[in-house]
């Protein structure tokens, strides 16, 4: 039997001419509908027979979970575990829109969630009043349908509904990044690419925050511009090109001073150069316009919370403890601080 097809103009339409194609997808039929990135099967996510012949149509490996989409945005918090505050970020910035988020899950396994922003798949997932899976209207492997002709020509009588939306906008699937607490990765790139969740999740501007701003963070500021050229393939001047403003301040650091002597030359040794250096004090400016703010010790940490309670997302310590200040120590003091902020440079690298 052909699918039933509701024509439908995504720029203005009344709701009520999706209630049937909204009630088949509750009794536990297959319904294509419009996105704006690509056309999607879906179905009733507690309905496991249609599940699994949603995922026979597609033919879908089945360890690749099929995804929830989402009415609204605040459902997220109805099927995943906790949320990540990377997650959070890339919700506030991209839902609705065209990403899915793999998250932990409140049964401690991955799920899969999109929020589209496509008008009329909204209010289909609206009115089905109920989760629904979903996957590209596409068979495994196959270009992606942007267009109800083409799903027609892949499945034709083989599901039970049709919503034509029109022409996708996008044409291209959505990007995927997994998002746990250890951080992140993007799985695929769609209109929202690598670069653009790094620059979210990351920022360009990093501040290292210590007292003086002589030692201890001019290390970290020059071993992160270090470590980080290298990740990317570029040479450090590049970097400032590229985007990317690393710099350090103290909290009770006075403006035009020096690097230590000591820390000018450890940081020669482990080819930086601190000569150039002058000392700043943190000011509440240089606090607001950074994108993350990692502070030497805990003290730092605790003041900067205090004056800035707002900023708390953005701001960590760069070790999981204190690095101790090599201030009136000899050059081992000095080597051994030295270490303590490469390692801890190098973890928060990992995830850049």
């Amino acid at each position: 039997m052909p699918a039933r097809i509701f024509k439908v103009d995504p720029k203005q339409f009344d709701p009520q001419c999706l209630s049937e194609a909204a009630g088949i997808l509750r009794s536990g039929g297959i319904v294509a509908f419009p996105t704006e990135t690509v056309y999607g099967l879906g179905a009733a996510a507690e309905n496991p027979e249609a599940v699994a012949r949603l995922c026979e149509l597609k033919g879908r490996p089945k360890d690749q979970p099929l995804t929830l989409h989402l009415a609204d945005p605040a459902e997220a918090e109805k099927h995943a575990g906790q949320i990540p505050r990377l997650a959070r970020l890339l919700m506030n910035r991209y839902w609705p829109g065209p990403l899915t988020l793999i998250l932990p899950g409140k049964s401690g396994e991955p799920v899969g969630l999109r929020a589209p922003s496509h008008p009329v798949a909204r209010e289909l997932l609206r009115q089905a009043g109920a989760p629904v899976v979903a996957t590209s209207a596409n068979p495994h492997g196959q270009p992606d349908a942007t267009d109800a002709e083409a799903v027609t020509a892949c499945f034709g009588d083989r599901i039970e509904a049709m919503v034509d939306g029109g022409p996708a906008i996008l044409k291209q699937a959505s990007a995927v990044v997994r998002v746990d607490e250890q951080g992140y990765k993007v799985l695929r790139q769609g209109i929202i690419t690598h670069e653009m969740v790094h620059q979210l999740l990351v920022g360009k501007d990093i501040l290292f925050v210590c007292t003086g701003n002589s030692c201890r963070s001019p290390m970290a500021e020059a071993l992160f511009r270090k470590y980080l050229a290298r990740k990317l393939s570029v040479a450090e001047d590049d970097l400032r090109q590229l985007g990317y403003s690393i710099h350090s301040a103290g909290i009770s650091a006075i403006d035009g001073g020096v690097a230590s002597s000591l820390a000018v030359k450890v940081m020669k040794d482990m080819e930086c150069d601190l000569t150039r250096h002058t000392t700043r004090q943190l000011t509440g400016e240089m606090v607001e316009e950074a994108d993350r703010i990692y502070t030497l010790g805990l003290t730092h940490y605790q003041q900067l919370l205090q004056r800035y309670p707002h900023l708390e997302e953005k701001l960590s310590m760069l070790a999981e403890e204190s690095v101790a200040d090599p201030i009136g120590g000899n050059i081992d003091a000095y080597w051994q601080c030295a270490r303590e902020i490469e390692e801890g440079v190098r973890r928060v690298l990992e995830n850049f």
